[in-house]
Parts: structure tokens; sequence; C-alpha cells
């Protein structure tokens, strides 16, 4: 009986408490769980906004590894302790059958032609380097198409106004038979630009034998065809005169 009693008077007591608008339930009597989706939306910031370090996104081919991998041996090998061995004698005797106005200047041990023709001009390099102290430890077969590779793409760069579209043909080849390896690249040039046409003809050969590494390269532009046949047949005389 006291039970039902109190707990009338209790229920009156509460419900003149809310009527009075004064008076709130204590906030212990109720918990309440809330919960709250937080939504990030992505911003856009400059790379100096950016407290991350930047990540790259770019990968490298397999034809630049390969590139760069031949740069940096071209630049070890010039580096190491190779020495140039005078050809001037195989130059001279070449040269002395050819019917293009020469000059021959030596720079750096290397041979320098320049030739004038007719109709044209061009350029032929030849060099013997001795590489029986060099320690780089590459394949005789690498060694020579990487320096001939090296020698064709500074001689054909040399070839005023040509692009790679203005080869009509190309030809490259690496031979390695026991312990010596040959190289060799050409290509002829056919442009006009309308009124005239131009030929022209670049080539690398390049034999590694018996710690001797002998590279003779050469290019040649004109306005006749047949100056562009006698300049190949000039380079073959080079070639005959390189034991392989």
């Amino acid at each position: 009986m006291i039970k039902h009693i109190m707990a009338a008077l209790a229920a009156i007591f509460a419900m003149s408490l809310t009527a009075c608008g004064t008076i709130t339930p204590p906030q212990a009597a109720v918990t309440t769980t809330t919960e709250t989706t937080t939504t990030t939306v992505p911003m856009l910031t400059s790379a100096d906004d950016s407290s991350e370090p930047a990540v790259a996104t770019t990968s490298i081919s397999e034809d630049e590894k390969k590139q760069l991998a031949a740069n940096t041996f071209i630049a070890e090998f010039y580096d190491s302790p190779i020495s140039f061995v005078d050809s001037s004698r195989m130059v001279a005797e070449v040269m002395k059958k050819s019917g293009f106005e020469n000059s021959v200047n030596t720079s750096n041990g290397v041979q320098k032609i320049t030739l004038k023709g007719d109709n044209g001009s061009g350029r032929i390099d030849v060099m013997c380097i001795d590489i029986s102290k060099c320690s780089l430890e590459r394949d005789i077969g690498y060694i020579a198409e990487t320096v001939g590779e090296y020698c064709y793409e500074q001689t054909v760069g040399a070839m005023a106004g040509v692009t790679d579209d203005d080869f009509v043909s190309n030809y490259r080849m690496t031979n390695t038979v026991m312990a010596k390896a040959k190289y060799q690249q050409y290509g002829s040039v056919q442009k006009t630009d309308g009124t005239a046409s131009q030929f022209g003809y670049a080539e690398a050969y390049a034999v590694l034998s018996d710690n001797k590494l002998t590279v003779v390269s050469g290019q040649f532009l004109s306005t006749d065809m047949m100056e562009r046949q006698t300049f190949s047949k000039l380079m073959t005389s080079f070639r005959e005169k390189i034991s392989f």
C-alpha cells in the first residue's frame, strides 16, 4: 500500500514540473547514442600545396632503358684506359683512289676526312682504339655494336636537314664469331622540296678483333644520285681494309 502511494505522489510531482517548462529531466537519466557519417570530398591541390611527396606515375620503356644503358656505357668506355692507334696509313691508301676532293685532319686520335664533290659534300671519321687495358666487363659483341651505333647516330645527326622519314632504306647487323665481332648499319636518303632532290648515304662499320676496335663512319649528301653511289663505294673500300 505504501509503495502505491509513493508511486502516485512521484507521478504527480513529475507532471507538475513538466507543465512549468522550467525544469528538464536530469541528463544523466537518459543515455543517447548518435552515429555520425563523415563524407570526405576530394580537393584539388597544386604540387606546392601538398605536403606529401610526389609519386612518379610514368614508367621507362625497354627501349629507353637500353638507350640509357648504352649512353652510360659510352661515357664509361671513353673514360676508361683506352688508347688510339694511328690509322693514317689506312686512310691514305683508301683516299688516294677517291674521286672526291678531300682533306684529312687528326683530332683526338680520330682521322677526320672532309669530302667535296661537284654537287655535294660529306665526311668520314676513322678511328682505331686499343682496348686491351679496358676493364669494362662487356661482351665483345656489345662493345662493337654500342660504339658503332653511337658513331652512326652522330654521323646521321650531322646530315643537315635530314630526318628519319627521309631514309628510304636501312640495314643493321651485328655478328660475333669466336673472339671477334663486327657491327654495320647503313641507310640511303632521298628527299625533295618540290624543286630539287637530294640523295644521301650514311654508314658506320665497326670491327673488334685482337683487342682493337676499328670504326669507320661517314655520310654524304648530294643533288646527284651518282655521287651517292660513288660515296657508297668509298665506304666499301674502307671496309675491305679492315680484316675480320
